[in-house]
């Protein structure tokens, strides 16, 4: 049992790269089907104002939330909770796609542009050789539940009988997109994945360490795209920090309110 913590209303495992890898093994070799999504400061801001449906979703139906952004682990430090491990795509891919290798499991990537996926697939294989990657597909399709290239995309990686899925559609259309198909997915392990195509592809640059260690990634990204991330950077952080400030004041007044009584259960 993976322990977990809560942000605004949204779950995020305690995983460790090592239990992470233990869950995803367990559940292939057990013949399991489990979905793997991924929390950071923009998730957990769109599912407090425009995405409410996304609360109940990653409740209710996702097996686990793995965390994938420095604001998390800063809000959970605001908020007196255990600090979750960082497990960013931009860098733990290379480390889970030796895992899968060594495994011999196979792998599906669904998303991005067709230059870049292909890019993708081309790039993993070269860094890991021996990784076997079951299919690819490009996110620019019909994505409605019913369409007939949402049905074909759906039917090229059930041929494909993938063990892993990694679904990189931007938030929220890749969770809305895995809620809609999951039932009808063969693949075991389903994974939520942003852009991470984007940095496997080469066409995008991992921040130095110097800006990871002082968790200001996101400025990196600014710097390369201020006209994209303006809205995140400023109107998104201000209401992630609003909700995590509104969790605080609650968690204080919970410790500081008196213990109630038990009523008796006698007449």
């Amino acid at each position: 049992m993976i322990e977990k913590i809560v942000i605004s209303n949204i779950p995020v495992h305690l995983f460790t790269i090592h239990s992470l890898h233990n869950t995803v093994l367990n559940t292939i070799l057990l013949n399991e089907k489990k979905l793997f999504l991924h929390a950071n400061a923009r998730l957990v801001e769109l599912a407090n104002t425009k995405e409410v449906w996304l609360q109940d979703f990653f409740n209710n139906q996702v097996d686990y939330v793995m965390c994938d952004g420095s604001g998390i682990q800063l809000a959970a430090r605001l908020t007196n909770q255990p600090v979750p491990k960082k497990i960013a795509y931009n860098l733990w891919i290379w480390v889970f796609a030796k895992f899968l290798r060594e495994k011999k499991f196979s792998l599906y990537l669904l998303g991005a542009d067709k230059t870049t996926i292909r890019n993708a697939k081309e790039r993993l294989e070269e860094h890991v050789a021996g990784i076997k990657i079951a299919g690819i597909h490009d996110g620019f399709f019909d994505k409605r539940k019913d369409s007939e290239e949402n049905l074909k995309v759906v039917a090229h990686i059930n041929a494909a009988k993938p063990d892993v899925l990694l679904v990189g559609f931007g938030m929220p259309i890749q969770e809305m997109w895995i809620k809609e198909n999951y039932e009808r997915l063969n693949a075991k392990c389903i994974f939520s994945c942003g852009g991470a195509f984007d940095f496997i592809s080469g066409n995008k640059q991992v921040a130095p360490k110097v800006f990871r260690a002082l968790y200001l990634e996101w400025l990196f990204r600014f710097m390369h795209e201020p006209v994209r991330l303006f809205e995140r950077v400023t109107a998104s952080f201000l209401r992630f920090g609003k909700l995590i400030v509104k969790q605080q004041f609650n968690g204080n007044q919970e410790n500081e309110r008196p213990p109630q009584k038990k009523k008796s259960r006698i007449g």
